[in-house]
């Protein structure tokens, strides 16, 4: 992550997460002029891509549970059922993975902060090894 991350510094346009790249472009032309640079990045550092596992030109894309388009960012369709068909948390591990994910899109919820403190309350002086 590290590494590919300092391959690709400085292209501001570029961002990059493990092994996936995203790269943000106003048009068409410009896109091409972008993906030049990574391309030579990348042989640069030795690194090869496999094609078959690229999208290029996308109008909009699902990247890291979120769907980037030209109207904005939002949570993924999939990211939104795995949250609305989350089963109540019956116990201490299942209230923080919930808190988890709702966290992650905090940006995204209505005063997340206010709501998330109730369930936040819940867990003061809870150890983590607690069942209740």
């Amino acid at each position: 992550m590290r590494f590919l991350h300092s391959v690709l510094r400085g292209l501001d346009f570029c961002f990059s997460y493990i092994d996936d790249i995203l790269v943000a472009s106003k048009d068409e032309a410009q896109h091409i002029s972008h993906l030049k640079q990574v391309f030579q990045r990348l042989q640069d550092a030795g690194l090869v891509i496999k094609v078959a596992k690229c999208q290029f030109l996308q109008t909009e894309v699902d990247f890291l549970g979120h769907h980037i388009s030209v109207n904005g960012i939002e949570p993924s369709k999939e990211r939104i059922k795995v949250i609305e068909d989350f089963k109540f948390p019956e116990t201490v591990k299942k209230l923080r993975r919930y808190l988890g994910v709702i966290n992650f899109y905090h940006q995204f919820i209505p005063n997340a902060a206010e709501n998330q403190a109730v369930l936040n309350n819940y867990l003061k002086g809870k150890k983590s090894n607690d069942k209740n």
